[in-house]
C-alpha cells in the first residue's frame, strides 16, 4: 500500500518509502516533460538554438536538450527509469552549469529562481539514477 494511516490518532498519512520515491520520480518527470514538448512543437533549433550558440554549443545541440527533457515522460512512467533519470539529470546539470550558474549570488532573493529550479531537478534526477525502480514503476521486476 502506498499510503497508510498510523492509527495513533494522527491525521497525517504515512507514505511508504517506495511510494515517496515514486511520487518524487513522477513529479520530476511531469515538470520536465512539458519543456521538451514546447521545444519539439516550436522546433528545437527555433526554440533554443540561439541560446545554444550564446553558450558555445552548436545550434543542433538543441536536439540533445529537447531529448533530455522529453525523457521526463519515461521518468514519470517509470519506464527505463535510470536511463531517463540520467538524461534528465545531464540536461538539468547542463542548464545549471552553462546557463544559470551566474545567478548563484541571487539564490534566495527571488532573482535566482532560474538557477534554483533546474538545480533542484538536477539533484533529484541524479538521486533517481542511483535508485532501483519502485513498485510503482513500469520497469520494475516482478
Amino acid at each position: 500500500m502506498v499510503v497508510e494511516w498510523d492509527g495513533a490518532g494522527s491525521a497525517m498519512p504515512k507514505l511508504s518509502e517506495s511510494g515517496a520515491l515514486a511520487l518524487l520520480r513522477i513529479a520530476t518527470g511531469v515538470l520536465v516533460f512539458p519543456h521538451g514538448i514546447r521545444k519539439l512543437i516550436q522546433g528545437p533549433v527555433a526554440a533554443v538554438g540561439r541560446q545554444m550558440l550564446a553558450h558555445g554549443f552548436p545550434e543542433s545541440f538543441a536536439y540533445v536538450v529537447t531529448a533530455g527533457e522529453l525523457a521526463g515522460l519515461f521518468l514519470a512512467l517509470g519506464l527505463y527509469s535510470r536511463i531517463a533519470a540520467a538524461a534528465v539529470a545531464a540536461t538539468m546539470w547542463g542548464i545549471v552549469i552553462w546557463v544559470q550558474l551566474g545567478l548563484w549570488s541571487h539564490v534566495g532573493t527571488g532573482g535566482g529562481v532560474s538557477l534554483e529550479y533546474p538545480l533542484l531537478l538536477a539533484v533529484i534526477a541524479t538521486l533517481l539514477t542511483a535508485l532501483p525502480p519502485t513498485r510503482w514503476s513500469l520497469d520494475r521486476r516482478h
